[in-house]
């Protein structure tokens, strides 16, 4: 049954409120209202369900049997109403039950304990997943996952969801220390084989994408779908690759063991967003996002900067980036 157009809670609200005080004139007294515009707000009530709740016949008035009914579910709606507001404006305030966040595994593995060791207080129990990317998005659909944070597209076609901006972080390209070679994206000259990203990840489709956009062509040896191993890799000389900071700091002892370079021809790079469901879980998803992204710009990232110098004027041109959200 469709709800008419003139039924509204505050009308129901001054119907109970007429009801327990027994008539109009005391209502009016504590709804602060001359006793007219409580008359007429009654009068508007019945007509929208289409029954006389009041028997004006007898004073004072009495409730109809249509009225007992209406009264009696009124004061729950209304009950519900104000838990329902109560609950919205405090949820910031309050300690979520439980919250599953997923990441990538670069970001897991970088993020997560920093996250749950400064923020516990948001929830009574944390779930960290990690994996690839595209993987959460059903899991993420159907509920079981409450935050994602992603480098990849895979949610921009589903609505009603809240993006904030973690970090962007450049492409870099890693050789084996001492490395002769060229240090530059380019297909010429070099002495080592190209070691890819797998691309069933995201990362490893962008890698792609931006060498056939170059028109760069390497033979198809190996491919790795973790970073460590790819990291470690190319420290045993068996090629150079492309990769990340935040991959890099998936294994930082193997930095020492790299030569890490800017892509200057071709330069590229990826973004991390925290994506929710929107209107859900109050301010914690944009709080959490500002303070992954001072974890990891103020924490994570300056612990490679000793090897890899030209890295934090680099980082501090994507810190400038505000977090901002996008419906």
């Amino acid at each position: 049954m469709k709800i008419p157009n003139n039924f509204d809670l505050r009308s129901l609200q001054v119907f109970v409120i007429t009801a327990d005080q027994g008539g109009m004139t005391q209502s009016a007294k504590v709804l602060r209202m001359t006793q007219s515009a409580v008359s007429q707000i009654i009068a508007g009530l019945e007509d929208a369900v289409g029954v006389k709740l009041f028997d004006r016949s007898v004073r004072p008035i009495v409730l109809t049997s249509a009225g007992r009914i209406l009264l009696e579910r009124g004061r729950h709606i209304l009950r519900e109403t104000k838990e329902a507001f109560r609950e919205t404006r405090t949820l910031e305030r309050r300690r979520l039950a439980s919250l599953t966040i997923a990441m990538t595994d670069s970001m897991s593995a970088v993020l997560g304990s920093h996250l749950y060791e400064t923020m516990n207080d948001v929830s009574s129990y944390w779930r960290f997943w990690s994996g690839l990317s595209p993987y959460h998005r059903d899991e993420f659909l159907s509920h079981n996952i409450d935050i994602i944070i992603t480098s990849g597209d895979v949610m921009e076609d589903v609505a009603g969801l809240s993006r904030y901006k973690v970090i962007q972080e450049p492409y870099l390209l890693i050789f084996p220390k001492d490395y002769k070679g060229p240090r530059e994206l380019t297909a010429d000259n070099h002495t080592l084989p190209f070691l890819r990203i797998s691309m069933r990840s995201a990362m490893g489709l962008r890698i792609e994408r931006q060498l056939n956009r170059l028109r760069l062509k390497f033979p198809e040896l190996a491919e790795f779908d973790r970073a460590p191993a790819h990291s470690l890799a190319v420290a045993k000389g068996l090629g150079w690759g492309i990769t990340t900071p935040m991959c890099l700091l998936e294994s930082p002892h193997l930095v020492e063991h790299l030569d890490v370079y800017p892509i200057s021809r071709g330069s590229f790079s990826r973004h991390f967003d925290l994506i929710s469901r929107e209107d859900n879980l109050g301010d914690v998803p944009e709080r959490i996002a500002k303070e992954s992204r001072r974890i990891l710009l103020k924490h994570c990232m300056p612990s490679l900067y000793p090897q890899v110098p030209w890295l934090e004027k680099a980082m501090k041109v994507n810190e400038d980036e505000a977090v901002a959200q996008v419906s």
